[in-house]
């Protein structure tokens, strides 16, 4: 975590760093990305970037964690049942679709994330993954919860277990995806929902099939 000098910032001023750290790393990786040129850009002192980070593995694994609180702060209305009366895999859907049609406003931070994901930045992809999967398992075990709730998820099993299995389905769609696009020269966020559309359908209906009530 940043030090309390950073967080004394504006949250504007955090934000141009965070922005800046983001870019640097996604342009340059790990190794070779330069607290002095994310200084420059952020238009602060060299120095107080030490005043507010540790060192340079401080700054990407918060770069990280702030990158996706953002994310989940932006597009996390999208994720939140919000009527009872809606079928939760219905509802995964939609969500999906909606979020995917904006996801290209903050394009440079969901690249930044899916080369974490995809193990671009090698010795810190088990560190950086275990923050992702933290945020991951608290929004799944919230699905899940909502699913029992309105009857459409089976509440014979247990909710960790209902988890678990969401998110090994979930990780290695969204890994395929990402290989896909890759492979095509694209990051996902260049790809229609239509390209993932069938993906995403088909990982929902395999859910459906296995968690869902017989109704």
């Amino acid at each position: 975590m940043p030090k309390d000098t950073f967080f004394n910032l504006n949250k504007e001023k955090q934000e141009k760093i965070m922005r800046t750290a983001v870019s640097e790393f996604s342009n340059n990786g790990f190794e070779n990305a330069n607290i002095g040129n994310i200084a420059k850009n952020a238009s602060v002192a060299k120095g107080s970037m030490y005043q507010y980070f540790e060192n340079k593995k401080e700054l990407f694994l918060f770069s990280l964690q702030w990158s996706l609180e953002l994310v989940m702060n932006k597009y996390g209305k999208y994720l939140v049942l919000t009527d009872d009366n809606i079928n939760i895999f219905d509802y995964l859907y939609e969500s999906s679709k909606d979020v995917w049609s904006q996801i290209n406003d903050e394009r440079e931070v969901i690249i930044f994330i899916q080369d974490v994901f995809l193990g671009k930045y090698n010795h810190l992809t088990n560190e950086s993954m275990k923050y992702i999967m933290k945020v991951s398992d608290e929004y799944i075990l919230k699905i899940v919860q909502d699913g029992k709730r309105n009857g459409s998820i089976r509440t014979d099993i247990d909710d960790e277990i209902i988890a678990l299995f969401i998110t090994g389905v979930s990780m290695k769609i969204k890994e395929r995806m990402m290989n896909r696009a890759r492979a095509a020269g694209e990051d996902i966020v260049d790809e229609s929902f239509g390209v993932v559309e069938k993906d995403i359908k088909s990982m929902i209906e395999l859910l459906k099939n296995g968690l869902g009530t017989k109704l």
